[in-house]
């Protein structure tokens, strides 16, 4: 049962991050991370993707404003430093050509016995809106892909 309480809590940190707004005009995207040495199995992992949405201040806007929401998560996890700060490397030289998705959720967790990023982000196609959710698991040692899934 340990899943289920950090999982409530990496869910109650995203449902502040919402609240708390991310200003007004484009605003800034909303990202959270978590890091609680949390152990997961794929069928779990899946479940984390599966409850935590993406904040309102990016979920629906244009593919066009990917870009700047795009830089502007990465900028906020450098500034967290640390675990945050590694995983904006590891998504900008993993996820270099991403230009039409958001991450919105970065946890350090231990997944299938492997340390592991859980990524989750929010994209859509070309001329649409950031209205689909796409998991990353990626390995902490390479950052090589361990298991990804994509929900419409």
């Amino acid at each position: 049962m340990v899943w289920v309480r950090k999982s409530a809590i990496a869910m109650l940190a995203v449902a502040l991050a919402a609240a708390a707004g991310t200003g007004a005009g484009c605003g800034r995207a909303g990202i959270t991370f978590v890091s609680e040495n949390a152990e997961y199995t794929l069928a779990q992992v899946e479940e984390v993707h599966a409850t935590v949405a993406p904040p309102p201040s990016i979920a629906g806007r244009s593919t066009s404003d990917a870009p700047e929401l795009r830089r502007d998560a990465l900028a906020v996890l450098r500034g967290r430093g640390g675990e945050s700060a590694e995983l904006a490397d590891v998504l900008t030289e993993i996820l270099a050509g991403a230009d039409r998705s958001v991450p919105y959720y970065g946890e350090a967790a231990t997944v299938e016995g492997k340390a592991s990023w859980v990524v989750l982000e929010v994209w859509g196609s070309e001329g649409g809106t950031l209205d689909n959710t796409r998991l990353w698991v990626f390995e902490r040692d390479g950052g090589s892909v361990v298991y990804s899934s994509t929900r419409r």
